[in-house]
């Protein structure tokens, strides 16, 4: 009934649109100038009753939808951390459609099932994890945050997935940085902790959690007769890229009985390379840690992962029968995450580093870090231009010294060629710009550097 006639034929025709969007990806604008209302002209229509010819539906796309998409593969898009989907991850995206997995249970996607536990136990392995750890992947980081505070409450309050929070004699308290992902209140409010309860601590010059603050927040609230139950480290700040003292928050967490939750969504694909493991110090040491894949692995999205040192804390929160856990039992995903219908999220992931390895997706990583640092020395170097901060992974934060409106009136200026974003740190307006792409090269640096010096000059004149 739902056969397309034709199909080899119709797949040939979007490979071509695709190879096509590929070889230009850096060509042009990065951001389509089409406003909404000019969208919502151009693709709005009723309901379809009747079916088209697919080759003219194509065709609608290559004509409507690849010129008004975001070029986030572009080499010259140094904006969110949204990083250059892999063509190896493209391939394997493609491949995994194309047979269509669900890997809820073994049956459901036998192949598919092995490769996320063999993907899992590769990512364990880069984190310094034993082999009592395990995971899952997930949609992102959002996700990730969620399902693993999920598991630290059901390790920290037995029986709660089942029975609930809400006869806790000492309401739990959440200690995160000021810098934060909004994910985080999320996740504690769904999960029943409350907002209110996430305590945000100061950060330092390096925007890292301040120690000293930190525990002053933990010895107040046990005064306050709550119970501290978990710090939520930061492995690359969403605006400046900061990276947690890790190290010191692990002593932090054993020496409350605390469970520490590292978010390196962005910052934790820095454990590829040498530098980054540095930077890294002590994430091993953590109970739980979110990665995302899409990011600094160059996996197309959605591709997030959550590790957690014990997995058998995983399978008590979300365990869907009676069974106790049994290390020996072979794994089903639906035992270890919130959803039961999923797609695979692995194969791609293992198509792309089986295709590149580590030590290539090292040296990209390394090289990301790099063009930042050159960057944001180069910065220092510009007369009407301020850097905010050191950079620790690959964000540099900087402004004109006129503030808001010139910062505003740069990224306009730009916008034909590079495409950076607005931000706010600790209460400055300011640009960012994030090198986070296997594309940019240093060519591209020193033009984008070219082009701050020649809009200073512009306003000196």
């Amino acid at each position: 009934m739902l056969k397309v006639e034709r199909f080899d034929e119709y797949l040939d025709q979007l490979f071509d649109v695709i190879k096509e969007y590929q070889r230009d990806i850096s060509v042009g604008r990065v951001v389509p100038k089409a406003s909404r209302h000019d969208m919502e002209k151009l693709l709005f229509e009723d309901v379809p009753m009747q079916g088209s010819d697919a080759a003219h539906i194509i065709d609608e796309f290559r004509e409507k939808v690849v010129p008004n998409s975001t070029k986030v593969g572009s080499s010259r898009f140094l904006s969110w951390i949204i990083t250059s989907p892999s063509q190896a991850g493209i391939l394997g995206e493609i491949a995994n459609i194309g047979i269509s997995q669900a890997p809820f249970n073994f049956k459901a996607g036998p192949a598919a099932t092995v490769i996320e536990e063999m993907v899992i136990g590769w990512m364990g392995q880069l984190f310094g994890y034993s082999k009592k750890s395990g995971g899952i992947l997930v949609s992102g980081g959002s996700v990730s945050t969620l399902t693993a505070l999920g598991a630290a409450r059901e390790a920290f309050l037995p029986g709660s997935t089942q029975n609930g929070i809400q006869n806790v004699s000492k309401p739990l308290t959440l200690y995160t940085s000021k810098k934060a992902h909004s994910s985080i209140d999320k996740a504690v409010g769904v999960l029943g902790f409350g907002k209110n309860m996430l305590r945000k601590v100061n950060v330092d010059e390096f925007f890292k959690i301040d120690i000293n603050s930190l525990e002053k927040d933990i010895k107040n609230d046990i005064k306050q007769g709550l119970k501290p139950f978990c710090i939520i480290a930061q492995a690359g700040t969403s605006l400046s890229g900061a990276v947690d003292d890790i190290d010191a928050l692990s002593n932090v967490a054993k020496k409350y009985g605390m469970w520490l939750h590292v978010d390196g969504a962005y910052g934790g694909g820095a454990i590829l390379s040498k530098r980054g493991r540095e930077i890294l110090n002590g994430i091993e040491k953590a109970d739980s840690i979110s990665v995302d894949p899409h990011k600094w692995f160059f996996v197309p999205t959605e591709a997030g992962c959550v590790l957690v040192k014990d997995k058998r804390h995983l399978y008590n929160a979300y365990r869907t029968g009676i069974a106790e856990f049994d290390d020996n039992a072979p794994i089903n995903y639906l035992d270890y995450g919130i959803q039961s219908t999923r797609t695979s999220r692995a194969i791609k992931t293992w198509f792309a580093i089986k295709t590149y390895g580590i030590k290539k997706l090292s040296q990209v990583v390394d090289s990301n870090i790099e063009m930042a640092s050159y960057f944001a020395k180069e910065i220092e170097n510009i007369d009407g231009v301020r850097l905010l901060h050191k950079p620790q992974t690959s964000a540099v934060c900087f402004a004109f010294d006129e503030g808001l409106i010139r910062n505003e009136a740069f990224l306009m200026e730009i916008e034909e060629e590079f495409f950076l974003s607005p931000a706010n740190l600790m209460g400055e307006h300011c640009v960012r710009a994030c090198f986070s792409n296997y594309r940019t090269s240093i060519e591209e640096v020193d033009l984008l550097l070219s082009k701050i010096k020649s809009f200073v000059e512009m306003e000196l004149k």
